[in-house]
């Protein structure tokens, strides 16, 4: 046995012995006996879990197995039950119906009742009302007795025929009576202008029914205190033509503001009022006939403004010019006036409507013409005659300024001898004053054609009469200042407290010449032109910022600011460009009046030979040739022309002066010839003007004198490699390769061979 077992575990063991190399283990027989035991054991356990698994298996069996019969024995009762359900559902309906009827036969009987009851109601209140109602009458207690028909009335829709005939006879007759007395008492109160009564009796028409009839006589009522009001304003109205001074600036103005103030007190008085007692929507026929009176009334002031102002604005001859500015004054005023209070009862208006509950049944009854928006008409007899009378305003404001500036220009104009300070005469200040004055009066009107139409105007007239009077008093005192200043003494710096002028205004004799203006001193012309570029800058500004204070971005009218600012930009912007391009012109004009006085210090540049040795060469370096003695003849101009022009125009002045003088040096840089010395002369030249010019100008002008600096790089080589070095740089040259040629060529002793130039210098 025990081999067996051993044999065995050889067996069972091998395949592991064989891959792990490890010896079998052998037992003996005691341990295989254990271990059969504990088999054995384990067989047992295993058995009796079966059992249990297999008793517990039979028991669901057994259960499922009657729920299942159960479940089938139920399944037989079902038809039968449901049978029994449909008989009791049927038997519920027909209840449910029985019962229904009992309801809404209760219902009609409750309806019955309660129309019973407010039948016996309202008969009572008949009653009531047609024994109170008379004595209300009576004792002229109108706002109970009109609590009473109103009652009545609204009660008597639902009673049946020959419901106490005798109670609604007597409501009818005091109905009629109590709307009698109303309309009475309401004209008597009308008559004596007691607002307290008009006020009280106006709010009874509504209880009556009369509403619309109470809006109407209450409308009427302020329209015709607002009419006799306007009318002792009215007979206060006479011509002040002549005599503004002595009276109001502009009555007919103020009259119109009083008037379109009032109505607007007038709304603000009894909006809240007629509202309440009418509603929203009649507050807008209210405000229809306040404005209808509103134009009534103001289109009279127009009127008699446009008739007693007739000269003005059919011919205006013999009319003084202070009274015709006036006029214009006065009807910026009357229209400005006008759109403000168009715009102020349309958005009340508009607010009104927005509290309308039903808004379509209230446009179906909107008359002609009338916006939906706000109830009025789009546009009235006022806004029509406004826009007339802006037609006219328009007419007047370009004779008118044409007029003006031509006094301006021709008569006004005055230089101050003993102020060396004022460049100006008072032609430019006189000039933009009055343009800018027409610009901000026609904005205040508030109208797009009258603005545009000046705009217009206004640029018409700077670019004929004011360009003309410039240009003329340029062209006459370019004559007298030309031949003035070719005398030497004149340009010398004055004496202390003396004008740099002096001797301009003065005659032979020492005396004051009369009625000093710029058309005799052209510096006085050409910083009057100045002035100008200066002003049109400044008008265009003042204008704008009317624009936007008139037409704010967030107002009504903010669509318009846009098309303002462009036409304000067209018609000032080429004008400044005209006056641009005529100030240079005027400034190289001025230029040329001084070269007389730079002939002599350049006279030696023609003659001067730049082909020097090494003793001329020291001899120049002590004796100037020519640039020094150039600049102080410059510079005894400058200084005229600084003390006596202003300092834009002595600007372009000089920039012109070093433009001539840098195109004369670069001709005779390629006209002479040059040793390296004189190159080097040259060079310091052109360095000392440079810099001079470069000292009295505000503004860069060293790039003028950047083909002489070329010119001068290219005479002062001194051999081949630098002329090699010099063509191998990386440069824009401003002097052309023909120049170059001639400059290499000029030079007496740069030695080099055709063929290194041709290489060399650019083709």
């Amino acid at each position: 046995m025990t081999e067996t077992v051993a044999a065995k575990d050889d067996h069972d063991g091998g395949s592991a012995a064989n891959k792990e190399n490890v010896a079998p283990k052998r037992l003996t027989i005691e341990e295989a006996e254990a271990a059969l035991q504990a088999a054995s054991e384990q067989e047992s356990s295993l058995e009796a879990e079966l059992e249990k698994l297999y008793a517990r298996a039979a028991h669901l069996c057994e259960a499922e197995s009657r729920n299942l019969a159960y479940a089938a024995e139920q399944h037989k009762q079902v038809p039968g039950a449901v049978r029994k359900l449909q008989e009791t559902l049927a038997q519920t309906s027909g209840i449910a119906d029985e019962l229904s009827g009992r309801v809404r036969r209760l219902d009609t009987l409750r309806g019955r009742l309660e129309e019973t009851v407010k039948l016996v109601d309202d008969m009572l209140e008949l009653r009531e009302c047609s024994d109170h109602v008379m004595r209300a009458i009576t004792s002229e207690d109108f706002e109970g007795a009109a609590r009473y028909i109103s009652r009545y009335r609204a009660a008597r829709e639902a009673l049946p025929a020959g419901t106490d005939d005798a109670s609604v006879q007597v409501l009818q007759e005091a109905e009629k009576q109590l709307g009698a007395a109303i309309r009475q008492r309401f004209e008597s109160a009308i008559m004596a202008k007691d607002k307290a009564a008009v006020s009280r009796f106006a709010r009874l028409f509504h209880p009556l029914g009369l509403a619309s009839e109470g809006v109407e006589k209450y409308t009427e009522f302020i329209r015709r205190s607002f009419a006799e009001r306007c009318a002792s304003k009215f007979k206060s109205l006479v011509p002040v033509m002549g005599k503004r001074a002595e009276t109001e600036p502009a009555p007919y103005a103020e009259a119109l503001t009083s008037a379109v103030t009032e109505i607007a007190d007038i709304v603000q008085e009894h909006q809240q009022s007629v509202e309440e007692e009418f509603g929203s929507e009649n507050f807008i026929v209210v405000l229809r006939g306040m404005v209808d009176e509103a134009d009534a009334q103001t289109l009279r002031i127009i009127d008699k403004f446009v008739k007693d102002n007739s000269k003005v604005f059919k011919q205006q001859i013999g009319v003084d010019i202070r009274d015709v500015g006036a006029v214009l004054e006065e009807t910026a005023v009357i229209t400005q006036r006008t759109q403000q209070f168009h715009m102020y009862v349309h958005n009340v208006a508009a607010d009104v409507v927005e509290m309308i509950e039903d808004r379509d049944a209230w446009k179906a009854t909107l008359p002609p013409g009338c916006s939906e928006e706000d109830g009025l008409l789009r546009e009235t007899k006022l806004v029509r005659r406004v826009q007339e009378l802006v037609s006219d305003y328009v007419t007047v404001e370009n004779s008118f300024l044409q007029q003006s500036v031509a006094k301006a220009v021709r008569e006004t104009d005055c230089l101050d001898p003993e102020d060396p300070d004022q460049f100006t005469t008072t032609l430019v200040d006189d000039v933009f004053f009055i343009l800018q004055q027409s610009l901000l009066r026609a904005t205040s009107t508030f109208e797009v054609q009258a603005v545009g139409a000046t705009l217009n105007c206004v640029s018409d007239t700077i670019g004929d009469l004011v360009k003309a009077a410039l240009q003329s008093n340029l062209q006459e005192s370019k004559r007298i200042y030309s031949n003035y200043v070719s005398h030497a003494t004149n340009i010398c710096p004055p004496a202390p407290g003396q004008h740099p002028l002096q001797a301009l205004f003065t005659d032979s004799e020492g005396r004051l010449r009369p009625n000093l203006t710029s058309a005799i001193s052209w510096p006085h012309s050409l910083n009057n032109l100045m002035q100008c570029l200066e002003y049109l800058d400044k008008l265009k500004e003042a204008t704008e910022a009317a624009f936007e204070d008139t037409f704010p971005k967030d107002g009504p009218d903010k669509d318009k600011l846009p098309m303002l600012h462009n036409l304000l930009s067209m018609a000032l912007d080429e004008r400044k460009q005209e006056f641009e391009e005529m100030h240079t012109a005027h400034c190289k004009e001025g230029v040329t009046m001084f070269l007389g006085h730079l002939r002599p210090s350049l006279e030696p540049l023609g003659r001067l030979d730049y082909n020097i040795d090494e003793a001329q060469y020291s001899d120049f370096q002590v004796n100037d040739p020519f640039a020094k003695a150039f600049n102080t003849a410059v510079e005894m101009i400058y200084q005229h022309i600084i003390s006596v022009i202003n300092t834009t125009s002595c600007e372009e002045m000089m920039q012109e002066l070093a433009t001539r003088i840098v195109k004369r040096l670069e001709r005779e840089a390629l006209t002479k010839s040059f040793s390296l010395l004189g190159a080097l002369q040259f060079e310091s030249d052109i360095r000392v003007l440079c810099s001079f010019f470069t000292n009295v100008s505000e503004q860069a002008l060293r790039h003028k004198f950047s083909r002489l600096f070329e010119m001068t790089s290219i005479l002062t080589l001194e051999t081949v490699d630098e002329l090699r070095e010099l063509m191998g740089e990386v440069r824009a040259w401003k002097v052309t390769p023909e120049e170059i040629r001639t400059l290499i060529d000029s030079r007496t002793d740069f030695q080099a061979s055709e063929k290194e130039l041709t290489l060399l210098l650019p083709s």
